[in-house]
């Protein structure tokens, strides 16, 4: 799809997607035909690499041990293993954390999915983004909340409870684009693209080998595209899911928050750029001094100072204008934060139910202070 009409498409879907939802929160993410439809070619698919199992394992077994019938088996047992349904997997993490490192952490945290309805996520890691995110892994649906340290810490003490909030509630709503019953339709094209994919260079060592390997060459070019084509196209359907789960967060993330930290939030994140630029800044100064670096490190005191500069130039407006122009896409799956800071103020102004206060915040950056340190490192040497 040309680039300049999926901006527009992008741009289209993101309004009619913002209309349904202002001035009136979302609960939760609802069916649409959308969802129906990954989940119907999940089933499909899934019925057919079972059938693939199947028919591999009697080729297999039907005249055993003839040497015929297994090399007919194997290769169809071979892919339906690779396309066999598989979830998200748990991801290697920056550094997990534990309620013993940071209770008055775990202390929020608890507190917010008491007030949420939900239970605590198995995992609690930091990483060193200007981000934060919510997963659910494995066959045994294990949940992992992620906090990335640059973001967390220049937010003040009740954006801390709207970002916070906003990932618990993906716990509480699901996410119909990463679910058990979508993964398959997701995920599949993807994996077939990666199975026709032509290698890099012609690897036969004869003659024969190598003019059949040219021969498949612009076949398997021509189905690994097409895969690839049916796969952004079905990312593109799961991504408006994804996006319709992001509103429903943000709508927790008001009740539990209130409207001004949650709006002051989106703010922050449509001007992720700019704030990650002087988080570096900052560092690269912190870091020229060894000794400051090593035994001295402010923690996010003057990350927050510099972000608090930033915003004190900033012109809100445009930031969020650009966010809305900017990151719209067919394949993003947030909407763009412009566009979630704005329908968080059209919605009923709603006053915090968890209040983080001033102390117990500077007790978490207390807790957090050698990994703000580490988080420095990295962000410095990244921007180097």
């Amino acid at each position: 799809m040309p680039g300049g009409y999926s901006k527009k498409l992008a741009l289209r879907l993101d309004a009619q997607q913002y209309a349904a939802y202002e001035g009136t929160p979302p609960t939760r993410p609802e069916w649409t035909t959308a969802r129906a439809a990954l989940v119907a070619l999940s089933a499909v698919l899934v019925l057919i690499v079972s059938g693939l199992a199947l028919l591999g394992g009697w080729l297999v077994v039907r005249d055993f041990p003839s040497f015929f019938s297994i090399v007919a088996g194997i290769p169809v047992l071979l892919v339906a293993w690779a396309l066999r349904p598989r979830l998200w997997s748990a991801e290697d993490v920056w550094h997990e954390l534990h309620r013993d490192d940071a209770p008055v952490l775990f202390a929020l945290l608890d507190r917010i999915a008491t007030a949420a309805g939900t239970r605590m996520p198995d995992r609690v890691a930091l990483d060193a983004d200007f981000n934060a995110s919510a997963g659910t892994h494995g066959w045994l649906r294990k949940r992992t909340l992620t906090i990335g340290l640059p973001l967390f810490g220049v937010l003040t003490p009740q954006q801390r409870v709207a970002v916070l909030g906003h990932e618990f509630g993906h716990f509480v709503n699901g996410d119909p684009a990463r679910g058990l019953l979508t993964q398959p339709a997701v995920r599949t094209p993807l994996i077939l693209a990666d199975l026709v994919r032509p290698s890099e260079a012609f690897v036969s060592d004869t003659l024969w080998g190598q003019l059949a390997e040219r021969a498949m060459w612009p076949f398997q070019m021509l189905l690994q595209r097409l895969f690839l084509l049916i796969g952004s196209g079905v990312i593109a359907v799961a991504a408006r899911d994804h996006q319709r789960a992001e509103y429903c967060a943000d709508a927790l993330a008001v009740r539990l928050a209130g409207t001004a930290a949650t709006e002051a939030s989106m703010i922050d994140l449509a001007s992720a750029e700019q704030l990650m630029g002087s988080i570096a800044a900052v560092e690269r100064g912190t870091q020229a001094n060894a000794e400051t670096a090593r035994r001295n490190h402010p923690g996010a005191a003057r990350w927050r100072e510099a972000a608090d500069a930033w915003r004190a130039s900033a012109d809100v407006a445009d930031v969020l204008d650009r966010s809305v122009t900017e990151k719209a896409s067919l394949w993003h799956d947030h909407p763009p934060a412009g566009l979630r800071a704005r329908i968080v103020k059209s919605w009923p102004y709603t006053d915090p139910s968890v209040v983080l206060s001033d102390a117990d915040s500077a007790r978490i950056d207390a807790e957090l202070h050698r990994f703000y340190a580490r988080a420095g490192r990295d962000i410095a040497w990244s921007a180097a």
